[in-house]
Protein backbone atom coordinates (compact mmCIF):
# COMPACT_ATOMS: atom_id res chain seq x y z
CA UNK A 1 0.00 0.00 0.00
CA UNK A 2 1.40 3.27 -0.80
CA UNK A 3 0.34 6.58 1.07
CA UNK A 4 0.73 9.89 -0.58
CA UNK A 5 1.91 12.43 1.85
CA UNK A 6 0.37 16.45 1.32
CA UNK A 7 1.41 18.55 -0.68
CA UNK A 8 3.10 21.28 0.23
CA UNK A 9 2.27 23.97 -1.81
CA UNK A 10 4.80 26.23 -2.86
CA UNK A 11 3.14 29.72 -2.62
CA UNK A 12 4.82 29.43 0.93
CA UNK A 13 8.09 29.84 -0.24
CA UNK A 14 9.67 32.61 -2.15
CA UNK A 15 7.25 32.55 -5.85
CA UNK A 16 9.72 32.27 -8.28
CA UNK A 17 9.07 34.84 -11.28
CA UNK A 18 9.05 32.77 -14.29
CA UNK A 19 9.06 29.35 -15.27
CA UNK A 20 10.06 27.08 -18.43
CA UNK A 21 9.04 24.49 -20.56
CA UNK A 22 7.08 23.18 -23.51
CA UNK A 23 8.06 22.35 -26.64
CA UNK A 24 6.57 19.82 -28.66
CA UNK A 25 8.42 16.48 -27.48
CA UNK A 26 6.26 13.69 -26.26
CA UNK A 27 3.91 12.78 -27.55
CA UNK A 28 1.52 9.27 -27.75
CA UNK A 29 4.44 7.23 -28.99
CA UNK A 30 5.28 3.48 -28.06
CA UNK A 31 3.79 0.56 -27.62
CA UNK A 32 0.32 1.38 -27.68
CA UNK A 33 -2.55 -1.12 -25.83
CA UNK A 34 -5.99 -1.61 -26.83
CA UNK A 35 -8.00 0.03 -23.78
CA UNK A 36 -7.63 0.68 -19.85
CA UNK A 37 -11.26 0.29 -18.26
CA UNK A 38 -11.82 2.29 -14.84
CA UNK A 39 -14.50 0.99 -12.87
CA UNK A 40 -15.40 4.96 -11.11
CA UNK A 41 -18.69 5.29 -8.71
CA UNK A 42 -20.32 8.95 -10.00
CA UNK A 43 -21.34 9.71 -13.13
CA UNK A 44 -20.10 13.41 -13.93
CA UNK A 45 -23.17 16.01 -14.41
CA UNK A 46 -21.32 17.23 -17.15
CA UNK A 47 -17.65 17.25 -19.05
CA UNK A 48 -17.51 20.89 -18.85
CA UNK A 49 -15.18 22.07 -16.64
CA UNK A 50 -16.28 25.28 -15.72
CA UNK A 51 -20.09 24.36 -15.11
CA UNK A 52 -19.87 22.32 -12.44
CA UNK A 53 -16.88 21.92 -9.22
CA UNK A 54 -17.88 17.79 -9.12
CA UNK A 55 -14.88 15.85 -8.94
CA UNK A 56 -16.11 13.38 -11.52
CA UNK A 57 -15.85 16.07 -14.06
CA UNK A 58 -12.40 17.19 -13.11
CA UNK A 59 -10.58 14.39 -13.25
CA UNK A 60 -11.92 13.06 -16.06
CA UNK A 61 -11.63 16.25 -18.00
CA UNK A 62 -8.39 16.69 -17.85
CA UNK A 63 -7.16 14.25 -20.05
CA UNK A 64 -8.71 15.83 -22.81
CA UNK A 65 -8.21 19.62 -21.63
CA UNK A 66 -4.76 21.35 -20.53
CA UNK A 67 -4.66 24.83 -19.12
CA UNK A 68 -2.00 27.49 -19.54
CA UNK A 69 -0.10 26.45 -16.25
CA UNK A 70 -0.56 23.48 -13.78
CA UNK A 71 1.23 21.84 -10.36
CA UNK A 72 3.39 19.73 -10.02
CA UNK A 73 3.66 16.83 -7.30
CA UNK A 74 5.88 19.90 -5.24
CA UNK A 75 2.65 22.23 -5.52
CA UNK A 76 5.04 24.46 -7.66
CA UNK A 77 3.76 26.20 -10.76
CA UNK A 78 5.15 24.79 -14.22
CA UNK A 79 3.43 25.62 -17.60
CA UNK A 80 1.46 23.38 -19.94
CA UNK A 81 0.42 25.49 -22.76
CA UNK A 82 2.48 28.40 -22.17
CA UNK A 83 6.40 27.81 -23.07
CA UNK A 84 7.09 30.02 -20.23
CA UNK A 85 5.59 32.54 -18.37
CA UNK A 86 6.61 35.85 -16.52
CA UNK A 87 5.63 38.40 -13.55
CA UNK A 88 6.61 41.89 -13.97
CA UNK A 89 8.38 43.85 -11.27
CA UNK A 90 5.31 45.61 -10.43
CA UNK A 91 3.59 42.54 -9.76
CA UNK A 92 0.82 43.36 -12.19
CA UNK A 93 1.17 41.51 -15.64
CA UNK A 94 1.49 38.15 -16.17
CA UNK A 95 2.94 37.46 -19.61
CA UNK A 96 2.80 33.80 -21.29
CA UNK A 97 4.32 33.04 -24.10
CA UNK A 98 2.46 30.40 -25.72
CA UNK A 99 3.89 27.00 -27.20
CA UNK A 100 3.84 26.64 -30.95
CA UNK A 101 1.97 24.66 -33.05
CA UNK A 102 0.24 22.51 -30.45
CA UNK A 103 -2.88 21.44 -32.40
CA UNK A 104 -6.31 21.15 -30.84
CA UNK A 105 -8.23 18.02 -30.99
CA UNK A 106 -10.26 19.07 -34.39
CA UNK A 107 -6.88 19.89 -36.49
CA UNK A 108 -6.84 23.44 -35.44
CA UNK A 109 -3.92 25.08 -33.74
CA UNK A 110 -3.36 27.12 -30.28
CA UNK A 111 -3.90 30.50 -31.33
CA UNK A 112 -3.76 33.84 -28.65
CA UNK A 113 -7.38 34.13 -29.63
CA UNK A 114 -8.40 30.69 -28.10
CA UNK A 115 -6.43 31.18 -24.93
CA UNK A 116 -8.25 34.64 -24.32
CA UNK A 117 -11.65 33.98 -24.92
CA UNK A 118 -10.88 30.44 -22.51
CA UNK A 119 -9.57 32.78 -19.71
CA UNK A 120 -12.28 35.35 -20.24
CA UNK A 121 -15.17 32.67 -19.96
CA UNK A 122 -13.02 31.16 -16.64
CA UNK A 123 -13.01 35.14 -15.05
CA UNK A 124 -16.93 34.37 -15.64
CA UNK A 125 -17.63 31.26 -14.16
CA UNK A 126 -15.42 29.19 -12.52
CA UNK A 127 -15.33 29.47 -8.71
CA UNK A 128 -11.75 31.33 -8.72
CA UNK A 129 -12.07 33.87 -11.42
CA UNK A 130 -14.89 36.02 -10.59
CA UNK A 131 -13.71 36.27 -7.40
CA UNK A 132 -10.13 37.78 -7.71
CA UNK A 133 -9.47 37.66 -11.83
CA UNK A 134 -13.06 39.76 -12.52
CA UNK A 135 -11.27 42.93 -13.05
CA UNK A 136 -8.54 41.43 -14.80
CA UNK A 137 -7.55 42.73 -18.48
CA UNK A 138 -6.46 40.20 -21.22
CA UNK A 139 -4.45 41.21 -24.38
CA UNK A 140 -2.31 39.83 -26.55
CA UNK A 141 0.78 42.46 -28.05
CA UNK A 142 1.94 40.11 -30.67
CA UNK A 143 1.57 36.67 -32.07
CA UNK A 144 2.14 33.71 -29.68
CA UNK A 145 1.65 36.07 -25.87
CA UNK A 146 -1.08 36.60 -24.09
CA UNK A 147 -1.38 39.01 -21.33
CA UNK A 148 -3.45 38.75 -18.12
CA UNK A 149 -3.06 42.00 -16.30
CA UNK A 150 -4.39 42.86 -12.83
CA UNK A 151 -5.74 46.12 -11.15
CA UNK A 152 -3.50 45.75 -7.82
CA UNK A 153 -0.57 42.87 -7.60
CA UNK A 154 -1.81 39.48 -6.15
CA UNK A 155 1.05 37.52 -4.71
CA UNK A 156 -0.56 33.84 -5.72
CA UNK A 157 -1.99 35.02 -8.87
CA UNK A 158 0.05 32.32 -10.40
CA UNK A 159 -1.23 29.29 -7.93
CA UNK A 160 -4.84 30.66 -8.38
CA UNK A 161 -4.58 30.24 -11.95
CA UNK A 162 -2.92 26.42 -11.97
CA UNK A 163 -5.29 26.04 -9.36
CA UNK A 164 -6.21 22.30 -10.27
CA UNK A 165 -9.70 22.59 -8.70
CA UNK A 166 -11.30 24.84 -11.99
CA UNK A 167 -8.26 25.21 -14.19
CA UNK A 168 -8.68 27.53 -16.98
CA UNK A 169 -9.01 24.96 -19.41
CA UNK A 170 -8.15 26.19 -23.18
CA UNK A 171 -10.58 25.45 -26.39
CA UNK A 172 -10.85 26.96 -29.49
CA UNK A 173 -12.83 30.33 -29.42
CA UNK A 174 -15.40 28.95 -31.60
CA UNK A 175 -16.15 26.47 -29.09
CA UNK A 176 -16.04 28.69 -26.53
CA UNK A 177 -18.67 31.12 -29.01
CA UNK A 178 -21.18 28.48 -28.93
CA UNK A 179 -21.48 27.81 -25.39
CA UNK A 180 -24.68 28.64 -23.98
CA UNK A 181 -26.31 28.37 -20.82
CA UNK A 182 -26.00 24.55 -20.49
CA UNK A 183 -22.01 24.42 -21.08
CA UNK A 184 -19.73 23.83 -24.08
CA UNK A 185 -21.28 21.83 -27.11
CA UNK A 186 -17.92 20.37 -28.09
CA UNK A 187 -15.33 18.52 -26.05
CA UNK A 188 -12.35 19.92 -27.89
CA UNK A 189 -9.08 20.59 -26.20
CA UNK A 190 -5.44 19.70 -26.28
CA UNK A 191 -4.85 16.57 -24.15
CA UNK A 192 -3.57 13.07 -24.97
CA UNK A 193 -6.96 11.78 -25.04
CA UNK A 194 -10.03 12.88 -26.97
CA UNK A 195 -13.63 12.93 -26.14
CA UNK A 196 -15.00 9.55 -27.76
CA UNK A 197 -18.50 8.93 -26.55
CA UNK A 198 -20.76 9.59 -23.20
CA UNK A 199 -23.58 6.22 -22.88
CA UNK A 200 -25.55 7.60 -19.98
CA UNK A 201 -25.54 5.60 -17.05
CA UNK A 202 -22.68 3.34 -18.39
CA UNK A 203 -19.41 5.10 -19.60
CA UNK A 204 -17.58 8.10 -20.90
CA UNK A 205 -15.30 6.41 -23.50
CA UNK A 206 -11.63 8.70 -24.44
CA UNK A 207 -9.99 8.00 -27.32
CA UNK A 208 -6.21 8.80 -27.93
CA UNK A 209 -5.17 11.98 -29.82
CA UNK A 210 -2.66 10.19 -32.46
CA UNK A 211 -1.14 13.87 -32.62
CA UNK A 212 -1.01 14.88 -29.69
CA UNK A 213 1.94 17.80 -28.51
CA UNK A 214 3.26 16.61 -24.90
CA UNK A 215 4.80 19.42 -22.91
CA UNK A 216 7.97 18.50 -22.16
CA UNK A 217 9.52 17.57 -18.51
CA UNK A 218 9.93 14.69 -16.45
CA UNK A 219 6.59 13.97 -15.71
CA UNK A 220 5.37 15.02 -12.03
CA UNK A 221 1.98 15.80 -10.58
CA UNK A 222 -0.22 17.17 -13.85
CA UNK A 223 3.00 18.74 -14.98
CA UNK A 224 5.75 17.75 -17.50
CA UNK A 225 5.57 15.03 -20.24
CA UNK A 226 2.14 12.90 -20.76
CA UNK A 227 1.92 10.04 -23.08
CA UNK A 228 -1.52 8.75 -24.13
CA UNK A 229 -0.33 4.36 -23.68
CA UNK A 230 -4.02 3.43 -24.76
CA UNK A 231 -6.06 3.63 -27.75
CA UNK A 232 -9.94 3.80 -25.61
CA UNK A 233 -9.95 4.42 -22.20
CA UNK A 234 -13.14 3.93 -20.48
CA UNK A 235 -14.56 5.41 -17.06
CA UNK A 236 -17.27 3.08 -16.00
CA UNK A 237 -20.15 4.17 -14.02
CA UNK A 238 -20.12 1.67 -11.10
CA UNK A 239 -21.76 3.31 -8.04
CA UNK A 240 -21.81 -0.42 -6.12
CA UNK A 241 -19.18 -0.22 -3.61
CA UNK A 242 -19.27 -4.52 -3.46
CA UNK A 243 -19.61 -4.48 -7.38
CA UNK A 244 -16.66 -1.99 -8.08
CA UNK A 245 -14.65 -3.89 -5.73
CA UNK A 246 -14.93 -7.75 -7.42
CA UNK A 247 -15.19 -6.40 -10.57
CA UNK A 248 -11.21 -5.16 -10.08
CA UNK A 249 -10.45 -8.27 -8.55
CA UNK A 250 -11.65 -10.69 -11.43
CA UNK A 251 -9.94 -8.05 -13.81
CA UNK A 252 -13.17 -6.64 -15.28
CA UNK A 253 -12.05 -3.33 -14.54
CA UNK A 254 -8.50 -2.22 -14.68
CA UNK A 255 -8.81 0.41 -12.00
CA UNK A 256 -11.40 1.20 -9.51
CA UNK A 257 -12.01 4.35 -8.12
CA UNK A 258 -12.77 4.15 -4.55
CA UNK A 259 -11.75 1.13 -2.61
CA UNK A 260 -14.61 1.12 0.29
CA UNK A 261 -13.57 2.02 3.26
CA UNK A 262 -14.57 -1.03 5.31
CA UNK A 263 -13.37 -3.18 2.29
CA UNK A 264 -9.33 -1.76 2.16
CA UNK A 265 -8.06 -4.65 3.81
CA UNK A 266 -9.91 -6.76 1.59
CA UNK A 267 -7.97 -5.32 -1.41
CA UNK A 268 -4.86 -5.27 0.46
CA UNK A 269 -4.50 -9.02 1.10
CA UNK A 270 -5.37 -9.63 -2.65
CA UNK A 271 -2.02 -10.42 -4.59
CA UNK A 272 -3.64 -9.04 -7.75
CA UNK A 273 -4.31 -5.80 -6.47
CA UNK A 274 -1.93 -2.27 -5.42
CA UNK A 275 -4.20 -0.12 -3.08
CA UNK A 276 -3.38 4.11 -2.75
CA UNK A 277 -4.16 5.50 -0.12
CA UNK A 278 -3.56 9.59 -0.39
CA UNK A 279 -5.15 12.58 1.49
CA UNK A 280 -8.42 13.15 0.07
CA UNK A 281 -10.01 16.48 1.30
CA UNK A 282 -12.75 17.51 3.34
CA UNK A 283 -16.18 16.12 4.37
CA UNK A 284 -18.91 18.50 5.38
CA UNK A 285 -22.91 19.11 5.58
CA UNK A 286 -23.25 23.02 3.52
CA UNK A 287 -25.72 24.99 5.24
CA UNK A 288 -28.14 26.67 2.90
CA UNK A 289 -28.19 30.07 4.32
CA UNK A 290 -30.41 31.51 1.04
CA UNK A 291 -33.17 30.55 2.93
CA UNK A 292 -34.50 31.67 6.63
CA UNK A 293 -34.32 28.74 8.87
CA UNK A 294 -30.74 28.07 8.14
CA UNK A 295 -29.73 31.45 7.43
CA UNK A 296 -30.24 32.08 10.99
CA UNK A 297 -26.48 31.45 12.85
CA UNK A 298 -28.44 30.01 16.07
CA UNK A 299 -30.08 27.54 13.60
CA UNK A 300 -26.29 26.67 12.12
CA UNK A 301 -24.91 26.78 15.47
CA UNK A 302 -27.45 24.68 16.95
CA UNK A 303 -26.26 21.63 14.48
CA UNK A 304 -23.04 21.72 15.18
CA UNK A 305 -23.86 21.51 18.90
CA UNK A 306 -26.11 18.70 18.19
CA UNK A 307 -22.80 16.56 16.18
CA UNK A 308 -20.60 14.18 17.66
CA UNK A 309 -18.24 13.73 14.52
CA UNK A 310 -16.17 11.13 15.80
CA UNK A 311 -19.22 9.06 15.08
CA UNK A 312 -19.60 10.88 12.06
CA UNK A 313 -16.64 9.79 10.66
CA UNK A 314 -16.10 6.36 11.80
CA UNK A 315 -19.45 5.95 9.84
CA UNK A 316 -18.15 7.38 7.17
CA UNK A 317 -14.79 6.07 6.74
CA UNK A 318 -14.75 3.07 8.72
CA UNK A 319 -11.18 3.11 10.82
CA UNK A 320 -9.32 6.01 12.39
CA UNK A 321 -6.71 5.27 9.76
CA UNK A 322 -8.78 6.91 7.50
CA UNK A 323 -9.79 9.87 8.71
CA UNK A 324 -8.31 12.59 10.95
CA UNK A 325 -10.61 14.91 13.37
CA UNK A 326 -9.60 17.86 13.11
CA UNK A 327 -11.41 21.46 13.20
CA UNK A 328 -9.48 23.55 11.61
CA UNK A 329 -9.79 24.70 7.74
CA UNK A 330 -6.75 22.82 7.00
CA UNK A 331 -5.08 19.50 7.32
CA UNK A 332 -2.31 19.43 10.13
CA UNK A 333 0.46 18.75 7.92
CA UNK A 334 -0.49 21.48 5.57
CA UNK A 335 1.92 24.71 5.34
CA UNK A 336 -1.53 27.02 6.18
CA UNK A 337 -2.75 24.89 9.24
CA UNK A 338 -3.58 26.72 12.20
CA UNK A 339 -4.94 24.44 15.19
CA UNK A 340 -8.45 25.85 15.54
CA UNK A 341 -8.78 27.54 19.05
CA UNK A 342 -9.97 24.65 22.00
CA UNK A 343 -13.24 25.95 22.78
CA UNK A 344 -14.30 26.23 19.13
CA UNK A 345 -13.06 22.44 18.41
CA UNK A 346 -14.76 21.49 21.74
CA UNK A 347 -18.12 22.64 20.66
CA UNK A 348 -17.43 21.40 17.00
CA UNK A 349 -16.44 17.95 18.21
CA UNK A 350 -18.62 17.17 20.95
CA UNK A 351 -22.59 16.67 21.50
CA UNK A 352 -23.84 19.61 23.48
CA UNK A 353 -27.84 18.75 23.66
CA UNK A 354 -28.01 21.57 25.89
CA UNK A 355 -26.40 24.07 24.03
CA UNK A 356 -28.37 22.95 21.04
CA UNK A 357 -31.71 23.05 22.74
CA UNK A 358 -30.95 26.96 23.81
CA UNK A 359 -29.80 27.69 20.55
CA UNK A 360 -33.24 26.49 18.61
CA UNK A 361 -35.17 28.03 21.18
CA UNK A 362 -32.80 31.76 20.44
CA UNK A 363 -33.61 31.24 16.63
CA UNK A 364 -37.78 30.32 17.19
CA UNK A 365 -37.26 26.81 15.91
CA UNK A 366 -40.88 25.54 15.78
CA UNK A 367 -40.23 21.82 14.30
CA UNK A 368 -39.86 23.11 10.58
CA UNK A 369 -38.30 20.32 8.36
CA UNK A 370 -34.63 20.04 7.95
CA UNK A 371 -33.67 18.33 4.77
CA UNK A 372 -30.81 16.49 4.42
CA UNK A 373 -29.86 16.11 0.86
CA UNK A 374 -27.40 13.30 -0.30
CA UNK A 375 -26.65 9.91 -2.62
CA UNK A 376 -25.66 6.86 -1.99
CA UNK A 377 -23.27 7.30 -4.99
CA UNK A 378 -20.60 8.55 -2.23
CA UNK A 379 -21.06 5.67 0.79
CA UNK A 380 -19.26 8.06 2.61
CA UNK A 381 -21.74 11.16 1.70
CA UNK A 382 -24.53 8.87 3.22
CA UNK A 383 -23.31 7.00 5.97
CA UNK A 384 -22.32 10.76 7.09
CA UNK A 385 -26.15 11.68 6.72
CA UNK A 386 -27.46 9.13 8.57
CA UNK A 387 -25.47 9.85 11.47
CA UNK A 388 -26.38 13.09 11.15
CA UNK A 389 -29.63 12.94 11.00
CA UNK A 390 -29.74 10.86 14.39
CA UNK A 391 -27.88 13.30 16.21
CA UNK A 392 -30.17 16.04 14.81
CA UNK A 393 -33.32 14.21 15.62
CA UNK A 394 -31.62 13.59 19.32
CA UNK A 395 -31.56 17.51 19.48
CA UNK A 396 -35.29 17.68 18.89
CA UNK A 397 -35.07 18.38 15.00
CA UNK A 398 -37.45 17.47 12.64
CA UNK A 399 -35.50 16.55 9.70
CA UNK A 400 -36.13 13.89 6.40
CA UNK A 401 -33.55 12.36 4.67
CA UNK A 402 -33.40 13.34 0.92
CA UNK A 403 -31.50 10.30 -1.01
CA UNK A 404 -31.11 10.67 -5.03
CA UNK A 405 -27.79 10.14 -7.06
CA UNK A 406 -25.33 12.53 -7.59
CA UNK A 407 -26.20 14.05 -10.61
CA UNK A 408 -29.44 15.14 -8.89
CA UNK A 409 -27.63 16.62 -6.07
CA UNK A 410 -25.62 18.66 -7.96
CA UNK A 411 -28.37 20.05 -9.54
CA UNK A 412 -30.90 20.33 -6.01
CA UNK A 413 -27.85 21.74 -4.28
CA UNK A 414 -28.33 24.99 -6.87
CA UNK A 415 -31.78 25.35 -5.83
CA UNK A 416 -32.27 27.11 -2.25
CA UNK A 417 -35.58 25.27 -2.36
CA UNK A 418 -34.44 21.73 -2.13
CA UNK A 419 -32.81 21.46 1.01
CA UNK A 420 -31.54 23.05 4.19
CA UNK A 421 -28.35 20.91 4.35
CA UNK A 422 -26.36 18.74 1.78
CA UNK A 423 -23.69 16.51 2.16
CA UNK A 424 -20.60 16.47 0.33
CA UNK A 425 -16.85 16.60 0.16
CA UNK A 426 -14.29 18.68 -1.47
CA UNK A 427 -11.73 15.70 -2.41
CA UNK A 428 -8.81 17.93 -2.50
CA UNK A 429 -7.66 21.10 -0.68
CA UNK A 430 -7.58 24.67 -2.41
CA UNK A 431 -4.05 26.02 -3.04
CA UNK A 432 -5.16 29.08 -1.17
CA UNK A 433 -7.64 28.64 1.36
CA UNK A 434 -9.34 31.44 0.46
CA UNK A 435 -10.79 29.51 -2.55
CA UNK A 436 -12.69 27.27 -0.91
CA UNK A 437 -16.26 26.54 -2.78
CA UNK A 438 -17.77 26.99 0.54
CA UNK A 439 -16.69 30.56 1.25
CA UNK A 440 -17.97 31.88 -2.21
CA UNK A 441 -21.25 34.01 -2.16
CA UNK A 442 -22.33 31.93 -5.61
CA UNK A 443 -21.94 28.43 -4.68
CA UNK A 444 -24.25 26.01 -2.96
CA UNK A 445 -25.16 27.41 0.65
CA UNK A 446 -24.69 31.02 -0.57
CA UNK A 447 -22.08 32.27 2.15
CA UNK A 448 -22.75 35.73 3.32
CA UNK A 449 -19.54 37.34 5.40
CA UNK A 450 -18.13 40.76 4.87
CA UNK A 451 -15.75 39.38 7.27
CA UNK A 452 -14.87 35.99 5.72
CA UNK A 453 -14.95 37.91 2.19
CA UNK A 454 -12.43 40.85 3.86
CA UNK A 455 -9.88 38.03 5.22
CA UNK A 456 -9.87 36.06 1.66
CA UNK A 457 -9.35 39.31 0.29
CA UNK A 458 -6.27 39.96 2.40
CA UNK A 459 -5.22 37.23 1.71
CA UNK A 460 -5.21 37.32 -1.92
CA UNK A 461 -3.59 40.42 -2.34
CA UNK A 462 -0.83 39.70 0.23
CA UNK A 463 2.49 40.85 -1.12
CA UNK A 464 4.73 38.47 1.08
CA UNK A 465 3.92 34.56 2.76
CA UNK A 466 4.03 36.80 6.06
CA UNK A 467 1.59 39.11 5.15
CA UNK A 468 -0.86 35.44 3.77
CA UNK A 469 -0.41 34.07 6.90
CA UNK A 470 -1.26 36.46 8.86
CA UNK A 471 -4.80 36.58 6.81
CA UNK A 472 -5.12 33.06 7.37
CA UNK A 473 -5.42 33.57 10.95
CA UNK A 474 -8.47 36.39 10.02
CA UNK A 475 -9.96 33.63 7.53
CA UNK A 476 -10.09 30.52 10.19
CA UNK A 477 -11.99 33.14 13.04
CA UNK A 478 -14.42 34.41 10.46
CA UNK A 479 -15.23 30.85 9.38
CA UNK A 480 -15.40 29.81 13.49
CA UNK A 481 -17.81 32.81 13.81
CA UNK A 482 -20.01 32.30 10.11
CA UNK A 483 -20.39 28.58 10.23
CA UNK A 484 -20.65 28.55 6.29
CA UNK A 485 -20.36 24.55 6.82
CA UNK A 486 -20.27 22.36 9.52
CA UNK A 487 -17.34 20.45 9.13
CA UNK A 488 -16.99 16.44 10.20
CA UNK A 489 -12.82 15.79 9.28
CA UNK A 490 -10.55 14.99 7.13
CA UNK A 491 -10.55 11.96 5.29
CA UNK A 492 -8.24 10.09 3.21
CA UNK A 493 -8.88 7.96 -0.45
CA UNK A 494 -8.26 4.43 -1.33
CA UNK A 495 -7.94 3.38 -5.23
CA UNK A 496 -7.20 -0.33 -6.58
CA UNK A 497 -5.08 -1.04 -9.74
CA UNK A 498 -4.63 -4.27 -11.23
CA UNK A 499 -1.05 -5.24 -10.83
CA UNK A 500 -0.85 -5.34 -14.70
CA UNK A 501 -0.94 -1.75 -14.57
CA UNK A 502 1.57 0.63 -13.21
CA UNK A 503 1.78 4.39 -13.75
CA UNK A 504 -1.61 5.53 -11.86
CA UNK A 505 -0.96 8.41 -9.53
CA UNK A 506 -3.18 10.53 -6.61
CA UNK A 507 -1.74 13.87 -5.86
CA UNK A 508 -3.16 15.23 -2.67
CA UNK A 509 -4.51 18.67 -3.84
CA UNK A 510 -4.96 17.33 -7.37
CA UNK A 511 -6.71 13.93 -6.73
CA UNK A 512 -6.47 10.90 -9.48
CA UNK A 513 -4.45 11.07 -12.53
CA UNK A 514 -4.79 8.64 -15.40
CA UNK A 515 -3.27 9.82 -18.22
CA UNK A 516 0.22 8.24 -17.13
CA UNK A 517 -1.46 4.58 -16.71
CA UNK A 518 0.22 2.09 -18.67
CA UNK A 519 0.61 -1.65 -18.84
CA UNK A 520 3.45 -3.18 -16.33
CA UNK A 521 6.92 -4.03 -18.01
Amino acid sequence: MKKRPFVVSGLTLALALSACGGGNGGGADGEVAQELNIGYNAQPPTMDPLMTTAHATRVFSRVIFEPLLTLDADGEVQPVLAEDFEVSEDGLTITFHLREDVPFHDGSTVEAADVIASLERWKQLSTIGPAYFADAELDSPEEGVVTFTMPEPMYVAPELIADPAQMPHIMPEEVVEAAGEDGIQDYIGTGPYEFGTWETDQYIRMDRFEDYASPEGEPSGMAGEKTAHFEEMYFRFVDDDSTRLSGLQTGEYDVGIPIPWDNIQNAEDDPNIEVDLGEAGVGFAVFNKAEDLMGDINMRRAVIAAMETESTLLSAYGGEDYFTNNSALMPEDSPWHLPADAEFEDFHQNQHLDEAEQYLEEAGYDGEEIRILTTREYEDHYNAAVVLQQQLEEAGMNTDLVVTDWATVTERREDPSEFELTITSISNWPVVPATFHFFNSDWTGWTDSPEIAEAASAMTSAEDEESAISAMEGLQEAYSEYLPVAKFGDRTNASGVHVDFEGYDYITGMGEIFHHIRPAD
